[in-house]
């Protein structure tokens, strides 16, 4: 994943590390790139700063998303999952599961709203234990 350096003021820095330290967020990065995909979902083709290399959608455009999910062996963070899972039944069209020794990855594929896959992205990126998530935005 590349990496990318951004200035910002002291209370918007206190304002991120707060929001991690709540455990609202595992890291910097991942409220970051929860906050950039929620900005992404409010902006639409009439945006006057998107351009043509930038897609941009719609909080109803429907989408296909898949994402993947690494946990360790746990009945707790199952059912942290599977309460998202139960969520969002209808707009999960399939899942798969492999199993290893440490744990099991999770593969996700999804068909909904930008906004309703925005909002299983935060969920998910919520639970701390979740040792990998990937996500992605197919069309």
């Amino acid at each position: 994943m590349p990496v990318i350096s951004i200035s910002i003021n002291e209370s918007l820095k206190k304002f991120i590390n707060k929001l991690v330290t709540k455990n609202k967020y595992e890291n910097k990065s991942k409220l970051i790139r929860d906050a950039l995909l929620r900005l992404m979902s409010t902006m639409d083709a009439s945006n006057p700063l998107s351009d043509s290399s930038v897609i941009s959608y719609d909080i109803d455009h429907k989408i296909l998303g898949n994402s993947i999910v690494v946990i360790p062996n746990e009945p707790q963070i199952k059912k942290k999952l599977n309460k998202i899972e139960m969520d969002y039944n209808e707009q999960i069209i399939s899942k798969n599961q492999h199993f290893y020794k440490d744990g099991q990855v999770i593969f996700y594929f999804f068909e909904g709203t930008i906004q309703e896959f925005q909002k299983m992205v935060v969920e998910i990126n919520s639970i701390k234990e979740v040792k990998n998530f990937r996500y992605l935005i197919i069309n």
